[in-house]
This record gives C-alpha cells, structure tokens and sequence, in this order.
C-alpha cells in the first residue's frame, strides 16, 4: 500500500513567505499519523506573535488523525480520496499554517514517519562534547559490520554488504528497511543503529519496535540486532534519557533482537555468520 506524507509549515507572513517546519503527516487510506516538534523554543524565536495557536492546532492534528482525518475540519464524505482533501487544502489554505502537497512513497507507513522527523523536523536539543547521534549510531553500525565482513570474505565482501537503500529486510506484513543488511541471495543478519545519547523521538523507537515485531513474525530465528549508543552521564538529563534506554533495550530483548554496545557488534556478526558457515 503507498504511503504519502506532507511537512507542516508555520508561515508567520505569508507575504514573505519565510516558513519553518513544526510537524509531519504520514497516512495511507487506512492510517494517519502526525507528528510535531517537542520543543517549540525555536518557533518563538521564529514569530512575531504568539504562538501557543500551533500547540493548540498539533493537538487537534493528534486527535483528528485518531479518528483518520488528515486535518480538523477533514470532511471524508467528500467523496475524495485522502490524497486529494489534503492537496486541495495545500493548494488553498493561505493562512500562517500550511501543507505541503502529499509525496509517495513506497516505504510502509512507520518508516516514512521516521524518514521524515529525521529529515524534516529540528527540536532544539542540549549539546556536550563528543554527543552521538542517530547518525552516528549508523555509521558504527556499518563500519563494525563492513570490518568483519572484510576480515572473513575478502574482497567478496562487497557482495554481501548491503546498507541504505538495498538494506531491506521483509517481515510478515510489511518490508523494513534496516541500517544494513548481510545477505547474498539469502539473507543473514540484520542490523540497525540508535543513539540515547540524544533525546530520540518515541515515535522512531516504537517504528523500530514494529519492525522486529514483522521480521521475527515471518522468520522467529533471523538474527537482528539493534546498537545502542548508551546516554551520557554528563547529561543534565541523564536520568530520562537512561529510564528511555532501559525501557527500550528491554522491549527490543523481549521482541528478540539482540541489543548490543558498540563494542559488542564484532563478535555478534563473527557469531551469527560463523553459525552460518559464512566464510
């Protein structure tokens, strides 16, 4: 089924045409999900006016997208499609709030959410030394991967690293795609990268969650592994971003991805590939 999404503007002056994004839409014919900036310190700084109006509005989108409307005033009797009501509303809202016209994609509905805070939405988050983010998360991920690989095939390594785009693993309902993905032909283990050294959006963390509930659905022996950057304790928000940590690392554990530290990734791959007689 196709997804579509839209980016939520705030347009203090539509005359100017000066907009900074403050939330996201994903829908498909069956859901809705939306999902707006936690911090709103960067949108005062932004307007001239008062802004406790997009709270109130993200709040209307939140129960509005309960009920599958895609905006407040949705009419679904229209006789239009999702698609089109949001369209025309992109075309014609002129107000300080508008939509930008629905993009497809072929991603399932909790990717594209993903996809798009990460890509489209900024919340102000405290900075210290040496912080990794999600980013990051990825990039050791794949390093750690790409090593072992390289260490037992050699040059065949480049047949089975798949990473990014070509890293999609399928799961009972719907495919995912992972960070990167071991596999020729047949595919071997899974892995995907996150980081608590950073506040994380709960709504990636429940993506992730579903996706290891899909994979393991079809296939209960698959190896995955979700790596965890763990929070720092110089963080002024230590105790909350480790209560998200411990909550997470066991929801992923009792799904039955293998949650590692960084410096654990090796030995799992050379585990799991050597089980598979991979070399």
């Amino acid at each position: 089924m196709i997804s579509r999404y839209s980016v939520i503007h705030y347009v203090p002056n539509p005359i100017a045409d000066e907009r900074i994004n403050i939330g996201v839409i994903v829908f498909n014919e069956e859901i809705v999900k939306v999902h707006f900036l936690h911090s709103w310190e960067r949108i005062n700084a932004f307007a001239t006016e008062d802004t406790r109006f997009l709270q109130d509005f993200a709040k209307r989108m939140y129960l509005a997208s309960k009920n599958g409307l895609v905006f407040p005033s949705d009419n679904p009797q229209s006789g239009q499609t999702k698609q089109e009501r949001l369209t025309n509303v992109a075309r014609d809202w002129i107000n300080s709030i508008q939509f930008t016209e629905p993009r497809a994609s072929l991603e399932d509905i909790d990717s594209v959410l993903e996809d798009c805070i990460n890509t489209y939405l900024v919340d102000k988050m405290p900075m210290y030394p040496n912080v990794r983010d999600r980013q990051a998360a990825k990039r050791i991920v794949a390093t750690s991967v790409r090593a072992v690989l390289k260490e037992r095939l050699g040059n065949r390594a480049t047949e089975f690293f798949k990473k990014d785009a070509e890293a999609i693993v399928k799961g009972f309902r719907s495919s995912h795609n992972f960070d990167v993905l071991v596999a020729n032909g047949h595919p071997y283990l899974a892995a995907h990268g996150v980081s608590f050294e950073v506040r994380t959006h709960k709504e990636t963390l429940d993506a992730l969650s579903w996706w290891i509930e899909d994979v393991k659905k079809r296939d209960h022996d698959f190896p995955l592994a979700v790596v965890t950057l763990p929070p720092k304790t110089e963080s002024d928000i230590y105790s909350q971003l480790f209560e998200t940590y411990e909550h997470t690392r066991d929801t992923y554990t009792n799904l039955g991805a293998s949650v590692l530290l960084e410096e654990e990734v090796p030995a799992w791959t050379n585990q799991v590939l050597t089980k598979a007689n991979l070399i």
